[in-house]
C-alpha cells in the first residue's frame, strides 16, 4: 500500500465506476478530479481537472453509478452537476434549483442515476432531477425534520430514502416521483407513500442520529446514534412489523456506515478505525472487530511515552512536579538505575554525617 497526500484536509470524494478516477475536495471551494488512479503508485496520478464553480467548502460529492456524472455541493447553498465534454476536455456544470436557506451537507445519487438527494442544515431533502425542457436540474422537497439532516442513503429501487439527522430520529421517506420512476416500489412497506411523507420513523438512539444505510437487498436498515449506538432494523413481509437490534459498544460514536453483505456492516467514526459488526445465525448482531489492526507496543515504550506527555487521562494538564516524577520512574523502568537529582546540599549534609560517625 503507498500513502501520498494529495492535500493538507479532505472534506469529501467520490470515486467513478471503474475507480480509474476520483474526485475529492481539498477543504476549498474547489474540486480536484484525478485519473489513472489504477496505477499502484499513486505519485502517477494525474490532476485532469480543476472545477472552481462553488464559492464556499465543497461538503458534498458523488459520482453517479450510471452515467458519467458529478454532482457536488457546498456551503454556498448550491449544488451542480459536472458533465465531462470529450470534445472539449473540460468539465461543464448544469445548474441545480435546491431552494434551501442553509448549507448543503451531503448529496447521493440514486442506484438507478436519475435521481440525487442533497441534505442540509435547513432542516430539509432536496430530491432533485433533470428537465430536459429547461436543462437544469429541479428539486422537490421533503420538510419533515427538525433539525439537520447529517447523512441520507437511497434504497436499492429507488424510490426509498433513510435520513438521519440531528432532531435524533432516523425517518423512512416515499421518494417517487412520476415524472421519472416507473411503477411505483414501496420496497418492504405494503404501500407507497405520497412523496415526502415518511413511511417509518426510529427514535431509539436518543442523541443524534450521525449515519444510517440500506443494506445490499433493501430489505434490513442500520443507524448509528451519537451515543456510541448502532441499530439494526430487519424488515419482514410488507405489512409485518419491523424488528430492531440496539448495540452499544464501548468505543467513539460513528459517522459512515456501509453494509459489506446483507448480513455485515461497516463503520467508522472518531476512532480512526474501522469496526466491523456481523450477523449470526440466529440473526442477532453484534460487534466483531476492529478492522485496522494495530501492532502492539511494548510496556517500557508504553511507560515512557506516558511520562514524557504533560496530559493525564482526565485531559488535565499536570503540574511540573509529577511530570519529573513520572519521567524518573519511566527512566528508572528502562534504565535500571536511579535519576534522582541531588543537589550540593545534600552532598555535603552527607560528608558531614560520615566524617562524624565512628569508623
Amino acid at each position: 500500500m503507498s500513502v501520498w497526500h494529495l492535500a493538507e484536509a479532505i472534506t469529501c470524494h467520490a470515486w467513478n465506476q471503474d475507480k480509474s478516477k476520483v474526485a475529492i475536495c481539498p477543504n476549498t471551494n474547489e474540486i480536484w478530479i484525478y485519473s489513472n488512479c489504477h496505477a499502484p503508485d499513486v505519485a502517477q496520478w494525474r490532476k485532469e481537472a480543476i472545477l472552481t464553480e462553488h464559492d464556499m467548502v465543497v461538503s458534498g460529492l458523488d459520482w453517479s453509478p450510471v452515467h458519467d456524472m458529478i454532482v457536488s455541493c457546498s456551503h454556498d447553498r448550491s449544488a451542480f452537476v459536472w458533465n465531462y465534454n470529450p470534445s472539449e476536455r473540460k468539465w461543464k456544470p448544469s445548474l441545480v434549483v435546491l431552494r434551501i436557506t442553509r448549507a448543503a451537507i451531503n448529496v447521493k445519487w440514486s442506484p438507478d442515476g436519475k435521481k440525487f438527494a442533497v441534505g442540509s442544515s435547513a432542516k430539509c431533502v432536496s430530491v432533485c432531477y433533470y428537465q430536459a425542457l429547461d436543462n437544469w436540474w429541479i428539486s422537490k422537497m421533503i420538510k419533515k425534520h427538525k433539525s439537520t439532516v447529517v447523512d441520507l442513503d437511497w434504497h436499492p429501487n429507488s424510490q426509498l430514502l433513510v435520513t438521519a439527522s440531528t432532531d435524533m430520529k432516523c425517518r423512512v421517506f416515499g421518494a417517487y416521483i412520476a415524472d421519472v420512476d416507473e411503477a411505483p416500489d414501496a420496497g418492504p412497506f405494503p404501500a407507497m407513500a405520497p412523496f415526502g411523507e415518511p413511511m417509518a420513523e426510529f427514535d431509539n438512539a436518543n442523541a443524534w442520529v450521525n449515519a444510517a444505510a440500506w443494506s445490499t437487498h433493501g430489505d434490513r436498515l442500520a443507524f448509528a446514534g451519537h451515543g456510541s449506538s448502532i441499530h439494526f432494523v430487519h424488515f419482514g413481509q410488507p405489512g409485518e412489523v419491523p424488528t430492531l437490534q440496539s448495540i452499544r459498544f464501548p468505543h467513539l460514536p460513528l459517522t459512515r456506515l456501509l453494509f459489506l453483505s446483507n448480513d455485515a456492516v461497516v463503520g467508522c467514526g472518531y476512532d480512526f478505525n474501522l469496526l466491523l459488526f456481523t450477523m449470526d445465525r440466529n440473526g442477532y448482531w453484534s460487534f466483531s472487530e476492529f478492522l485496522d489492526k494495530k501492532s502492539a507496543t511494548p510496556p517500557r515504550l508504553r511507560l515512557a511515552a506516558a511520562a514524557s506527555t504533560a496530559c493525564g487521562s482526565s485531559g488535565r494538564v499536570r503540574c511540573p512536579a509529577v511530570n519529573r516524577r513520572m519521567q524518573r520512574r519511566a527512566t528508572r523502568a528502562l534504565c535500571g538505575r536511579s535519576t534522582k537529582p541531588r543537589s550540593r546540599a545534600c552532598s555535603r549534609l552527607r560528608d558531614r554525617a560520615t566524617a562524624r560517625s565512628p569508623s
